[in-house]
């Protein structure tokens, strides 16, 4: 059995090419694209993909793996995963951005630590609400729904195929999430702090003598913790909502 020189290029573009937006996906999506990760987990998880994915995705460019087309080719490939990728991250900062919210009128601004999904400090709050997510995420098996989105991927938007310019709107229009997820999120627990922030205002008013703020920032953190504790079902239901309208939104962002 002979194996001409052309049939060799077309098996290495037809794994390469599949290879960058698996890659490219693997990088930005939640978990996943944690620093804790070490590069080799995420390239061998990458490559493993590649292998089970690339049978099935048919791709036949015929073009010169080391020609100026190919490059494009790359390039098209992730942004691709890039932008689907991104649209799941989305919901995860918007629960980072609720902690914030939370984090803020509690008076918990100032205690943050460090995200290993960002690298940057977050508050605490933020740093639980993610954690939450994150369970919730794997709870759902979102991994194994993202992943079974990205196989799709390959025959909604095969490669080669012209990228629509309205997918990039899309995705930025879709960046509103990370705001109205976030205030969906907090909002209940913010009108109750707001509420305790008040009837200690009035205390205050009604005896002069007494410190506020000496009690009433205990008071806010300590009301916090058990607003958050109450309506931590919501907000996981509210969590699950934001995950299933991600995990659909990246299936359908590469439509053409």
């Amino acid at each position: 059995m002979s194996i001409s020189e052309a049939q060799l290029l077309e098996w290495i573009s037809a794994f390469l090419l599949p290879f960058f937006r698996v890659a490219a996906f693997v990088t930005i999506i939640p978990i996943f694209s944690m620093k804790a990760v070490p590069a080799q987990i995420k390239l061998f998880l990458a490559l493993c993909i590649t292998v089970a994915v690339a049978p099935s995705s048919d791709v036949h460019v015929g073009v010169d793996p080391v020609s100026l087309q190919m490059f494009l080719l790359i390039v098209q490939q992730i942004l691709v995963g890039l932008v689907m990728g991104f649209a799941l991250q989305i919901v995860f900062a918007a629960f980072v951005n609720a902690g914030q919210l939370v984090g803020m009128q509690m008076g918990l601004g100032f205690a943050q630590m460090m995200d290993p999904a960002t690298g940057v400090s977050v508050p605490v709050v933020s740093q639980f609400y993610n954690l939450v997510a994150i369970l919730i995420f794997l709870s759902m098996n979102g991994h194994l729904i993202m992943i079974s989105q990205l196989a799709q991927s390959f025959h909604v938007f095969p490669v080669g195929q012209t990228i629509d310019p309205k997918s990039f709107y899309d995705i930025v229009e879709y960046g509103l999430w990370v705001f109205k997820g976030a205030l969906i999120m907090a909002l209940p627990v913010v009108i109750s702090l707001l509420m305790i922030t008040m009837i200690m205002g009035v205390i205050t008013r009604a005896t002069p003598q007494m410190n506020i703020f000496a009690v009433g920032f205990s008071i806010s953190i300590i009301g916090g913790f058990v607003v958050i504790f109450m309506t931590m079902q919501s907000a996981g239901e509210q969590m699950m909502v934001l995950m299933n309208h991600s995990l659909e939104f990246m299936g359908s962002v590469m439509l053409p």
